[in-house]
């Protein structure tokens, strides 16, 4: 009895493991928030291929209001990074991450300044064909691809208000009649 419950344990234990594997595949962005309008470095990173390949190229498109300040090296051996202000993409080629094989591509940047939910939407290129990494919904599943998100805080140093009061005018006190002690 306690033989057939171990076995039916690991199996059940099996199957769930093999459904959560499609879900843990996408691209993810570190950190997960970050101050609106600041200048920090973000990480893309992923550790799969498509059906088993490998990854060949990674373009990131760049929300409304960043900008690129820098874009350090790749943890992938021959990629090399270019930006397109136009189309405000950033775009990682000439190498090779097998699948399995986990890859980082930072890249330093200046956020919006509006505080909120900011999408980085991601193309993986791999020798089976892309992956869209482009849904406005945050859920995983077969028929969901994620677009990478950042959440944008206010910045707790910001001034609140932007009007200052007028300070009251000093008032003055006069009287006619003489004070003890003088003349």
């Amino acid at each position: 009895m306690t033989r057939r419950l171990l076995t039916g344990l690991a199996l059940a234990a099996a199957c769930l493991l093999l459904l959560a594997t499609p879900a843990g595949a996408h691209v993810d962005l570190e950190p997960g928030e970050a101050t609106a309008g600041a200048t920090v470095t973000l990480t893309f990173r992923f550790h799969h291929g498509k059906d088993g390949t490998a990854t060949t190229a990674l373009e990131v498109q760049l929300p409304a209001g960043a900008s690129v300040v820098d874009l350090p090296e790749s943890s992938a051996p021959g990629f090399a990074g270019e930006v397109d202000d136009a189309t405000r993409t950033v775009r990682w080629s000439g190498g090779s991450v097998p699948d399995g094989t986990e890859a980082r591509f930072p890249l330093v940047v200046t956020l919006p300044t509006e505080p909120g939910v900011a999408l980085f939407p991601t193309i993986q290129e791999t020798e089976a064909g892309d992956l869209a990494w482009i849904s406005l919904d945050e859920g995983e599943g077969e028929d969901q691809s994620p677009a990478p998100r950042l959440t944008l805080l206010a910045d707790p140093d910001a001034t609140t208000s932007t009007t200052t009061a007028a300070a009251p005018a000093p008032t003055t006190a006069t009287s006619e009649r003489a004070l003890p002690g003088t003349t």
